[in-house]
């Protein structure tokens, strides 16, 4: 198995690489995001091992790019950033695992033969609009492949309107995608939600627009 170490600290790198390749693993090492991108864009790893906290950047935005590229790979994460937000993060945008510094050698080498285990789909499905990008299998969004983090009901509309780009969709259905069947609506639910979702859109881009067609619904327009 070949495993690629993205750890820009040398000391760290070193252990991980010795006692890895005691058990087996080939290892590779990249200590930056752009030695990194070279490497993956190569291939032919079956796991890669990621520290968040590098020279250029976030860690995640690896994840993040392979997605986009529609490049299937297992990431487990090595970091000191140990708050519950980081750890949720990182694994809606698509992280196989996660383990906190310091870690027990142990615990990393089944963590990492769980991530094994699981099988690596040769494609994802996925929808574009201009910049926005969904993941359909993770329900999760990227603008010109940045994270685009919403509350789930967001998340939800956006879905729905994703799933007829520049058509429009009716009030109900959003309501019903977001709601469910039974449950009582109150009228200015769905303009709340949707309220917060054109700021956070605005936040990203300017091309990504939600337009109303009063008393019907809506619809997503680029500009």
């Amino acid at each position: 198995m070949r495993l690629l170490l993205v750890e820009d600290d040398e000391d760290i790198a070193e252990t991980l690489v010795a006692f890895l390749e005691r058990d087996g693993f080939v290892v590779d090492v990249a200590d930056s995001l752009a030695m990194a991108q070279d490497a993956l864009e190569s291939g032919g790893f079956d796991l890669v091992l990621l520290d968040r906290v590098l020279p250029d950047g976030d860690g995640v935005s690896l994840i993040t790019a392979a997605k986009t590229a529609n490049r299937p790979q297992r990431f487990l994460l090595l970091t000191a950033l140990s708050e519950i937000d980081d750890r949720v993060d990182a694994l809606e945008l698509g992280a196989d695992d996660y383990v906190s510094k310091p870690f027990e050698p142990r615990e990393l080498l089944a963590r990492i033969r769980n991530a094994l285990r699981r099988p690596l789909n040769s494609q994802r499905e996925s929808r574009r609009f201009g910049p926005l990008v969904l993941d359909v299998e993770a329900c999760s969004f990227t603008v010109d492949g940045k994270p685009l983090m919403l509350r789930r009901t967001e998340a939800l509309v956006l879905e729905a309107l994703m799933a007829r780009p520049g058509q429009l969709v009716l009030r109900e259905t959003l309501e019903t995608r977001v709601y469910g069947y039974d449950k009582f609506v109150n009228a200015n639910s769905l303009e709340s939600q949707i309220s917060r979702l054109r700021r956070n859109l605005t936040e990203h881009t300017p091309q990504v627009k939600i337009s109303a067609v009063r008393g019907m619904g809506y619809q997503l327009i680029l500009e």
